[in-house]
C-alpha cells in the first residue's frame, strides 16, 4: 500500500470517527429533548384533568314506555366507515333498541339532511327499523328544525326523550337543548350512547347540558345505556311501589 493510500484511509477513518461523534451527540440532544417534551405532555395532561369540568354521577332511571321516545340521531350507513366516530357507537345501539321495542317505546331516527336519497342516507343496517319507526331528515343540527319532529312527538303523547347518536357536540347537544328549553321535555342522555371526534368534545357537550340556565339543566338527565329501564305500564298493583333513593322514576310532565 502506498503512502497516499494509507493517508487516504487515515483521513477516511478520522472523518468516520467525527461523523459518529456528531451523530451520537445529536442523538443525545434529541433524547434529552424528547424527555423534556414527555414531561411537558404529562404536565399538560395533569392540568387538563385538573381543569376538566365535573359531571354529575349517572342516574339510574325508570322511564314510562308510553310517554317516552327513543331518538336515534344521524346513525346512518355512513357509520360503516371505520374512520368516523359513529362506527364505534353503532354496535351498542341494537340492545337498547331491543329493550325499547319490548317495552313498546316509540322509536324515531334522524338522518343528515344532505344524505337523503344517497346510499349513506339509510338507517344503519343492524338497527333493522320497523315500519312504525319514522325516519326523518331535518335540515339542521337541532332536529326540531322544520317542525316535523315536534309534530310527531306531540301526536304520540311523548313527555320524555332519550337521545343517542352522533355527533355529541352537534346533533345531540342542540337537539337536547331544544327539547328541554323550547319544548319542555325531560331529556335523557346516556353518556356512552353519544359519540364525537375527541374526548374533550364529548365531555364538554355533556357538561354544557348540565349547566344550562333558567331551569333547563334540571330537565337533562345524564345516565348510561345499562342504567335505563322502561317500566311496566302503571296499574293498581305497582303504582305505590317505593324505589330506592338512587333510582329516579321519570314520568315527564
Amino acid at each position: 500500500m502506498s503512502d497516499n493510500e494509507r493517508a487516504a484511509m487515515a483521513i477516511e477513518r478520522e472523518t468516520g470517527r467525527r461523523s459518529l461523534e456528531v451523530a451520537q451527540a445529536t442523538i443525545s440532544k434529541l433524547e434529552k429533548r424528547i424527555g423534556v417534551l414527555e414531561a411537558q405532555l404529562d404536565e399538560a395532561r395533569s392540568e387538563m384533568e385538573t381543569w376538566r369540568p365535573k359531571l354529575p354521577p349517572p342516574e339510574l332511571l325508570i322511564l314510562e314506555p308510553r310517554t317516552t321516545a327513543l331518538l336515534v340521531l344521524d346513525l346512518s350507513t355512513r357509520c360503516t366507515d371505520r374512520r368516523v366516530p359513529c362506527s364505534l357507537l353503532v354496535p351498542l345501539i341494537p340492545p337498547l333498541l331491543k329493550k325499547a321495542r319490548s317495552a313498546g317505546v316509540f322509536i324515531l331516527y334522524t338522518i343528515i339532511h344532505t344524505q337523503k336519497g344517497r346510499p349513506e342516507g339509510e338507517v344503519y343496517h343492524t338497527f333493522k327499523p320497523r315500519p312504525e319507526e319514522p325516519v326523518i331528515y331535518p335540515d339542521g343540527y337541532n332536529k326540531f328544525t322544520g317542525g316535523e319532529l315536534q309534530e310527531i312527538l306531540s301526536q304520540n303523547g311523548i313527555k320524555t326523550v332519550v337521545i343517542v347518536g352522533s355527533a355529541a357536540n352537534f346533533a345531540c347537544l342542540y337537539t337536547a337543548t331544544a327539547a328541554a328549553q323550547l319544548h319542555d321535555y325531560e331529556v335523557v342522555i346516556p353518556s356512552d350512547g353519544i359519540v364525537t371526534w375527541t374526548q374533550y368534545e364529548h365531555h364538554y357537550s355533556l357538561f354544557q347540558l348540565t349547566v344550562l340556565p333558567g331551569g333547563v339543566a334540571q330537565k337533562i338527565h345524564i345516565t348510561e345505556l345499562d342504567m335505563i329501564t322502561f317500566s311496566a305500564p302503571s296499574s293498581p298493583h305497582n303504582k305505590d311501589v317505593r324505589l330506592p333513593k338512587n333510582i329516579k322514576n321519570l314520568k315527564g310532565k
